[in-house]
C-alpha cells in the first residue's frame, strides 16, 4: 500500500504538489479566522461540557441526558481535549483537523466520478468558501459532517455501479460514521435507500435484491438513531415547552440564506447570530455592489448546477438526488412546526451541492469561458471580504470570555459561595472560578431532559400538570406576575438561603440577556402571552423570581453588567 502512494505521488508530483498548496492555503486561512474567533459560544460550551467528561462513556451519557446530538465529535473531542487539553485554540483545532481532510478528499473524489477540473474547482471553494471555513473551525460538528456527507456521497454512486464489496463497505462505514455525527442523517439515509432501489430496479434489476440486503445493514445501524430522534421529537414537542415553535420558528427567507452561504461571502446570520432571522437577498437588489458580489456568485452556482442536470449524467443524478430531496423534504417539515431549521443544519448536503455546481461549470463547452466563469466566482467571494467590513475573518466574538477576569477582578468569589445560573450553569461555570453552582438550569429541564432543574422551581408533582395551557395560571398564582412564584420561593428558602452561614454569598448570573430582556419588560404586563414563547417566559419569570427573593432575604452587594449586555451578576450577602 505504502509502495503505492508513493509510487501515484511520483508520477502525478504536479497534481499533488497543487493539491497540497490548496490544501495549506485552506489551513491558513482557518488559522487565520482563529486568530479572530474568540472564545466560546453557547453551543460550544456544551461540546466542551461533554467533551471534559473523565471517562469516554461519561461523554454519551451527558449528551443522551442534555442533547439532541450524535456522539461521534463529541467523542472524537473528548480523547482530543485528553491529549491536547480543554483550551478554546486547542478545541477549535480538533475541528479543523477532523474537517481539512474535505479539501484533497473533494479532488480525489471528484475526480474519480466526474472529472479533474469538478475536482479542482471542488477543492478552492472549500477552500475560501466563508461557510466552510467557519464551521470548520467552530467547536461542533458541522465540519466533520462536511467530509462524512461527501464520502458517503462518493461511494453511494460508486456502490451501484455493480454493488461491488469494497464500494458497499465503504458506503455503509461512511454513512453510519455520518449517522452518529447528526441526527437528521436518518432522513438522508431513506432518500439513500430509496434513490438505489430505484435506480437499479429501472436499469439493473438483477442487482435489486442484494442492493436490500445491504442496505438492511444500514438501516439496522441506523435504528438506535431513529429511535433516539422518536423520544426527542416527544420531549420537544410536549405539551410545555416545544423546541421547534418556542425557538425556532421557520421563515422562508432560508432558501436565501442558504444560497448566500452557499455560493458568497455573504454569511448573514453568522455575522449576526440572530435566531429566525433572514436576510431577503431581493430586498437589496437596487444595491449595485450586493448584486455584483452576491447576485453574480448565485447566478453562477445556480447556473453550474442547471448546467450539471443538463447534462444527463447518471452518476451526477445519483450523487445529487438524494441531497435534493433531503433539502426538499426539511424546508416542508420546518415550515410545519416537525423540525428545526437553521442553515448550519444544511451542512449534510452542502459539499454535495457545492460539488455538482462545479460539475456543471466543468461541462462548459469552452474550456476558456468554463475557467474565466470559475475565476470570476472566486474574485467575487475574495473581493467582497474587503467590501464587507463585517466578515468571518474580523468577526470578534464575545461571549463569557472575559468573565474570569471580571469574577477575579471585580467578584472574587469564594469557595463557599452559592452560584446560580438558571441559563446553562454548568456550561457557563468553565469561565468562573470557584464557587458551588446550584443544580438548576432551567433550559435544560425545559427544553430536554434534566427534570431536576424543573423540581427546583415547581417540585415533581406540579410538573405533572403544567402544560402550556396553565402553565400562566400556575405562575401568576400571586396577585402579580411581578411576585414571585410561591413555590420557588419556598424552595429557594428552605433549600439554600436559610441554610447559608453570615457572610455567606450568594451570586446570581443572568446569561445571554438578550434573550430575555424583551421578555422580562413584558412580565409588566398581565396581558403577555405566554404561549407565543414558553420557553423565555419561563426563563425570564425564574430569573426576575430569583431576584426578588434574593432582594428579601439576603443584602444586595453589588451588580455588574457586562459591557456588552450579555450577562448580569448579582452579589448578595447573608447578615
Amino acid at each position: 500500500m505504502k509502495e503505492k502512494i508513493l509510487g501515484y505521488i511520483k508520477e502525478n508530483k504536479i497534481e499533488v504538489g497543487i493539491i497540497s498548496a490548496i490544501t495549506l492555503l485552506a489551513l491558513i486561512l482557518r488559522l487565520l479566522v482563529l486568530k479572530n474567533y474568540g472564545d466560546l459560544w453557547l453551543d460550544e460550551l456544551y461540546s466542551w461540557f461533554f467533551a471534559k467528561q473523565k471517562f469516554v462513556f461519561g461523554t454519551v451519557w451527558e449528551l443522551l441526558k442534555q442533547d439532541l446530538h450524535m456522539p461521534l465529535y463529541f467523542i472524537i473531542l473528548h480523547f482530543w481535549t485528553k491529549i491536547f487539553g480543554q483550551s478554546d485554540t486547542s478545541m477549535h483545532l480538533c475541528t479543523i483537523f477532523v474537517s481539512l481532510p474535505l479539501i484533497p478528499i473533494s479532488y480525489y473524489l471528484m475526480k474519480d466520478i466526474f472529472n479533474k477540473t469538478t475536482g479542482y474547482f471542488a477543492a478552492i471553494i472549500f477552500t475560501i468558501n466563508t461557510f466552510c471555513i467557519y464551521y470548520s473551525v467552530e467547536v461542533r460538528f458541522y465540519g466533520l459532517i462536511f467530509v462524512l456527507a461527501l464520502i458517503s456521497a462518493f461511494y453511494f454512486v460508486k456502490m451501484l455501479e455493480n454493488l461491488d464489496r469494497k464500494y458497499v463497505l465503504g458506503f455503509i462505514i461512511s454513512h453510519s460514521l455520518l449517522l452518529y455525527t447528526f441526527s437528521a442523517t436518518p432522513l438522508l439515509t431513506l432518500f439513500y435507500g430509496i434513490t438505489g432501489g430505484l435506480y437499479l430496479l429501472k436499469y439493473k434489476k438483477d442487482l435489486l435484491e442484494q442492493y436490500c440486503k445491504k442496505f438492511l445493514i444500514l438501516i439496522g445501524i441506523a435504528v438506535p438513531v431513529v429511535i433516539f430522534n422518536i423520544c426527542n421529537i416527544i420531549i420537544m414537542h410536549s405539551n410545555f415547552c416545544s423546541f421547534q415553535k418556542d425557538i425556532y420558528s421557520f421563515n422562508w427567507n432560508v432558501i436565501f440564506d442558504i444560497l448566500e452561504n452557499y455560493f458568497t461571502s455573504q454569511n448573514f446570520q453568522i455575522f449576526t447570530g440572530a435566531l429566525n432571522v433572514y436576510f431577503n437577498m431581493f430586498s437589496e437588489m437596487q444595491d449595485g455592489l450586493y448584486l455584483i458580489f452576491v447576485f453574480i456568485p448565485i447566478f453562477i452556482g445556480l447556473g453550474g448546477i442547471l448546467k450539471a442536470l443538463l447534462e444527463k449524467n447518471e452518476k451526477l443524478y445519483l450523487f445529487i438526488l438524494p441531497s435534493a430531496l433531503f433539502l426538499l423534504s426539511t424546508l416542508l417539515l420546518a415550515s410545519v412546526g416537525a423540525m428545526s431549521l437553521l442553515t448550519k443544519y444544511t451542512a449534510i448536503i452542502f459539499p454535495v451541492i457545492i460539488c455538482a455546481a462545479c460539475f456543471g461549470l466543468s461541462k462548459i463547452s469552452s474550456k476558456v469561458i468554463s475557467y474565466v466563469i470559475f475565476i470570476l466566482f472566486v474574485i467575487l467571494n475574495i473581493s467582497f471580504l474587503h467590501i464587507q467590513t463585517m466578515n468571518i475573518y474580523n468577526l470578534h466574538r464575545v461571549e463569557l470570555g472575559g468573565m474570569t477576569k471580571v469574577m477575579n477582578e471585580i467578584i472574587k468569589p469564594k469557595k463557599d459561595d452559592l452560584i446560580m445560573i438558571p441559563y446553562s450553569g454548568n456550561k457557563v461555570m468553565r469561565y468562573i472560578p470557584q464557587g458551588n453552582l446550584i443544580h438548576f438550569f432551567l433550559d435544560d429541564g425545559l427544553l430536554l431532559k434534566d427534570k431536576k432543574s424543573l423540581t427546583t422551581y415547581f417540585d415533581k408533582e406540579f410538573i405533572k400538570y403544567l402544560n402550556k395551557d396553565n402553565v400562566k395560571r400556575h405562575l401568576s398564582e400571586n396577585p402579580s406576575l411581578n411576585m414571585p412564584f410561591i413555590l420557588y420561593k419556598i424552595i429557594l428558602k428552605d433549600n439554600y438561603l436559610s441554610t447559608m452561614n453570615k457572610g455567606q454569598r450568594f451570586i446570581v448570573i443572568s446569561y445571554r440577556n438578550s434573550f430575555i430582556e424583551q421578555t422580562l419588560k413584558d412580565l409588566d404586563l398581565d396581558q403577555t402571552n405566554t404561549t407565543d414563547n414558553m420557553f423565555s417566559f419561563i426563563m425570564a419569570k425564574a430569573l426576575r423570581d430569583t431576584i426578588l427573593i434574593a432582594n428579601s432575604y439576603l443584602k444586595p452587594v453589588t451588580t455588574y453588567t457586562d459591557k456588552n449586555n450579555l450577562y448580569t451578576i448579582f452579589v448578595y450577602e447573608k447578615q
